[in-house]
Parts: C-alpha cells; structure tokens; sequence
C-alpha cells in the first residue's frame, strides 16, 4: 500500500479502554470491575443464553458476590419496551456497573440501558429526544446531563457492535430501527474469549463473520477511508476469510474461533471515522420492519452493494480481493474488483447463509417503505456511488430478492 506526502485527515478513538482477548478470559471479568471501582454488577442477555446454556451460571460465579441481577430476555434488534424494561430492573438494584453477555442486540440493549440510566429515562417516548437522526436523515444533536456507567461486554457472536458507540433500538410501533447513541455510551472494557462461543449456533456465528465482512469492506471503499482503517480492515478480510469457514463448521477449533473475533474488532475500529454504506443502510431497515438478523441482512445485500459501487471503486474493491487471499498480479484493476465480488459470494455459499431475500421471507410489497426507511439513513452513509433517491433502493432490493 502507497501513501503519498499530500494525505491529511484526522482519526477518532472511542473511549473504551481496553479489550481482552483469548482462552479462559472471561475469568478476568470479576478483576476488571474491580479495576472500574465497581461493586454491583448486573447483567444483560438472550433467553437462549440465560435458559439452554451454562454461561449465565459461569458469568455469576465468576462476578460472585459482585452480581445483583439480570435481565432477559432483550429480543432481536433491541425494541425499546425491552431496553426501557432493563433500564428499570439495573435501577431498581442500583447497578453501578452493566455487563452485556451476548451478540448484538443485549450489546446495543445494554448501551441503551446505559443512557436511560444516566438520562433518567424512565418511558419508551422519553427515548425520543435522544435520536441522532431525524427524518430524511437529519443529524440531530442530543444534549446529554448525565454519565452513563460502565458498560462490560461479553460477547458469543462477531457482530462487533461492542466496538462502537452507536446504538440501535427499533420501535415496534413503527418498525423501524432508529439510532441513538453518543461516545461516552461505548462499553468501556470488551471481553473475547473463544470459549464462550462455543454455544453460538453455527447460522449465528456463519452471518455475524458476514457481518464484519460487511464492515471491512464498506470501510475500504468509504470515501472518507484512511491508512489505519485500510490497514485494520485488510487484515480483519484476511482472517475472516482463512479462519471463518473452519470456525463455523467447528465450534471447538478455538484458534479459528479467536481469529474471527479479533477479525471483527478489526473490522470496525475507526467506526467514529469511517462509516459504512449502502449495504449496512438497507440491513438496518431489513432489521427493523421485516426482522431480518443483521448478518444475513449482509450475506444478502452485500455483493448487490459491491456491485453497485463497483464503477466508482475498482481500486477498492480491488484491495479486497488481495485480503481474500486472491492471486491478482496478473489481473486488471477491473478484473480484480469483478473477482472480489466472486469471493464474497463464494464464501457466503460456503458458509450456507441465505442470499436471496425471497429466502428470509421478504416480500416484494415491503421494497417502498423499506426504501423511504434507509433513505432517512443515506445523508449518515459514505457510500462511494450517489444514492439518488427511492429508485436506486429499490432496484438494489430487486437484484437482492
């Protein structure tokens, strides 16, 4: 990779301060709240994880006497009846600390926690004045009073959303998945132990890495992209691509395991800087009005988005190829760019994720409002190509389904 003397910008760090990785770390969770000056722990989780396995047990034994309480279940796409509800129990206990333990939705559902604490938000409409976006995807600029406490995650799944401050919360009234969130929201300490993922079904696991993918490929071809994220976003394709289709097909082989998840941090890092496209625009509205799970919203849409972008970023795409491992010293730029579309695909095939949206029960009917949806988060992208309105949505959900 060149850079050259005329490169400037300026790269955002988020205030989380650490991430610990590797076998056997979960038992450093119960030191780190420690080290926060923390006492009263609860956390926040799945039903599946709470009742069908023993990780809730271990997250108790590990915190001890630190524990007092939980809260389940926060459903998919985190709904704001489930956030507030958490809310309330975590103030009912005094937490002085949350501890996320899942994929996703408890990690975003713990950020929101996190903010009605702090906000004192004690109703669903009390939430409203706390969007980043408004209609047509007008930035607005919540005033924040108070300071949210820690946020631990513990995360199963390789969505990533533990990296970054933004949060989710879909409003079921309206189904739609709106934005929230602000810096001093990001969980302060990350948690990667392989070996809580082993429970992680293998759909689950397969579309989350799709998701970083996701992540690391729209990063690339963002046209605010810049040499940290490049570099990150490389590396994060190099060890989704080498190590995802093993980690899937076998939830013991830890390494592989490891390497996706240190394949998703990387994935996302500069998320404050470099933001996502198209593709991630229409997952999040495939999530909020059809409940659709975000990586195979990703599976689904991402080759359409790569393809779509492909005239204007051929270059980029082109460095996705090389990160999959691809010989591309004897191709075209072009050649290279149409190959990395290709790998995409084939690795998803690979993986036995979904890639039609007919496959995940989307209907034809649903394209126009799902398009007024993203075009609410289109001014919020940095998608290489222009989005010019509804049309463009929807002609990319017709190559999709």
């Amino acid at each position: 990779m060149e850079f050259t003397s005329g490169l400037q910008g300026a790269f955002t760090f988020l205030p989380q301060e650490r991430v610990i990785f590797g076998k056997g770390s979960l038992a450093q969770l119960a030191t780190e709240i420690d080290r926060l000056g923390c006492q009263r722990a609860f956390v926040i989780t799945g039903t599946t994880i709470a009742t069908k396995t023993d990780l809730l047990r271990r997250v108790q034994e590990v915190l001890g006497p630190r524990f007092v309480g939980v809260f389940y279940p926060i459903a998919q796409h985190t709904p704001r009846p489930d956030v507030v509800a958490a809310a309330a129990r975590a103030r009912a206990v005094n937490a002085d600390v949350l501890v996320s333990l899942g994929g996703g939705s408890p990690v975003d559902g713990t950020k929101g926690v996190a903010l009605c604490l702090a906000e004192d938000i004690l109703t669903e409409a009390q939430l409203d004045p706390y969007r980043v976006r408004g209609p047509r995807g007008l930035r607005l600029n919540p005033q924040y009073q108070g300071k949210p406490i820690p946020h631990i995650a513990v995360t199963t799944t390789l969505s990533a959303g533990e990296f970054t401050s933004g949060v989710g919360i879909t409003d079921p009234v309206r189904g739609v998945k709106e934005s929230f969130g602000a810096p001093q929201v990001t969980p302060r300490t990350v948690i990667l132990d392989p070996e809580v993922t082993v429970y992680t079904p293998a759909w689950l696991w397969a579309s989350t890495g799709m998701r970083a993918v996701d992540h690391a490929v729209e990063r690339l071809y963002s046209p605010k992209h810049n040499p940290l994220s490049d570099t990150l976003c490389q590396q994060a394709l190099r060890y989704l691509f080498q190590h995802l289709p093993r980690a899937t097909h076998d939830p013991q082989d830890l390494d592989a395991r490891l390497h996706c998840q240190l394949g998703a941090w990387m994935s996302i890092i500069g998320f404050a800087t470099v933001r996502t496209g198209i593709s991630h625009a229409i997952g999040h509205q495939l999530g909020g009005h059809c409940h659709v799970p975000h990586g195979q919203t990703s599976c689904i849409m991402l080759p359409h988005a790569m393809e779509f972008n492909r005239p204007v970023a051929v270059d980029r795409l082109a460095l996705v190829a090389e990160a999959a491992g691809l010989e591309t010293r004897q191709m075209t730029t072009e050649q290279a760019a149409r190959a990395a579309i290709d790998a995409v695909r084939h690795l998803i095939s690979e993986l036995d994720c979904p890639m039609r949206l007919r496959d995940v029960g989307v209907h034809e009917r649903e394209f126009s409002a799902l398009a007024e949806a993203v075009l609410e988060e289109v001014p919020m992208m940095e998608n290489p190509r222009p989005i010019s309105g509804v049309a463009d949505v929807i002609e990319l959900l017709e190559r999709a389904w």
